[in-house]
């Protein structure tokens, strides 16, 4: 009894959203669903029918969608919702957001099959889709619920009813989620304080690929332009020793031992230094294609 008078308003407001006409897909019905699949538009507002999501659904990578109060979508079988950027789903009390099946007759009366748990995949939340945001909505006869690689999400509240294998995961972790509305938050902020920081909780390897990234590319750079210098005194030194080394009449008369030793080991210092900075170079090379790897 309990639970039934806290589900009031939101049961209430799903049948409010009911009470249109007849819905079909099918196009022998006077009225037919709107027809989404593919990336999202940067803002999804409710038509005068329900979604109906005949492929999956993204909200890509690196962008913001914002889904209105009062939207329904109902998902053809083996379809799903990705959060890859950001989502904010924000209904409102009296006009939720519902995530459902094709078959849920509250919006398609036609339905020749009723609606069923494992009807559609569920929404997944991706790792990278950190501050994404749900408000009042319902998410209802899918397999997973919501499975979310990141535990930087809000649910404000939101329900969950006859989904089959889970309600809400969070990071592998099943929550313990009843019928009634269910409230769940950690922001940017929390993500801000963590430790390790935000960064390494989105990729672990981040830091690791970035230090041989940008140490790399500074070693490259360094030995590459450290061995342009050496090569070039090095180029001159061996044109030195070469001449000194010559056995004309002239050098023989004119040059001494010591300015032949000395002209060797500058050619030999030279050509060490030469080697040295092409190897630093290609460490910080081999550093960079490395970084490319994982």
């Amino acid at each position: 009894m309990k639970q039934a008078i806290l589900l009031l308003p939101f049961l209430a407001a799903f049948a409010a959203c009911g009470q249109t006409a007849p819905v079909s897909h099918s196009g022998t019905d006077s009225v037919a669903f709107d027809t989404i699949a593919g990336d999202l538009p940067a803002r999804l507002a409710p038509g005068n029918h329900p979604y109906f999501v005949a492929g999956d659904i993204y909200v890509p990578q690196g962008k913001t969608v914002e889904i209105a109060a009062g939207t329904v979508l109902c998902f053809k079988n083996f379809t799903g919702l990705h959060v890859q950027g950001t989502l904010v789903a924000k209904g409102i009390k009296n006009n939720p957001i519902v995530f459902t099946s094709e078959h849920d007759k509250e919006y398609h009366k036609q339905s020749a099959v009723d609606p069923a748990p494992y009807d559609w995949n569920g929404i997944y939340i991706h790792e990278d889709a950190i501050g994404t945001q749900l408000s009042y909505c319902a998410v209802m006869y899918s397999v997973d619920g919501i499975n979310s690689l990141t535990k930087y999400f809000q649910l404000s509240p939101c329900i969950f009813l006859h989904n089959g294998r889970a309600n809400l995961t969070v990071q592998g972790a099943q929550y313990q989620v009843t019928e009634e509305p269910f409230v769940y938050s950690l922001t940017l902020r929390d993500a801000a304080a963590a430790s390790p920081p935000i960064t390494e909780l989105k990729d672990p390897l981040a830091p690791t690929r970035n230090t041989l990234r940008y140490s790399g590319a500074a070693m490259a750079a360094i030995g590459f332009f450290v061995a342009v210098v050496t090569g070039t005194q090095y180029a001159s030194s061996q044109h030195a020793f070469s001449a000194l080394s010559s056995t004309s009449p002239d050098n023989l008369a004119q040059g001494t031992s010591a300015a032949w030793e000395a002209a060797r080991n500058k050619k030999n210092n030279d050509f060490a230094d030469f080697i040295t900075s092409c190897a630093v170079a290609g460490v910080g090379a081999v550093g960079i294609c490395w970084s490319l790897k994982f």
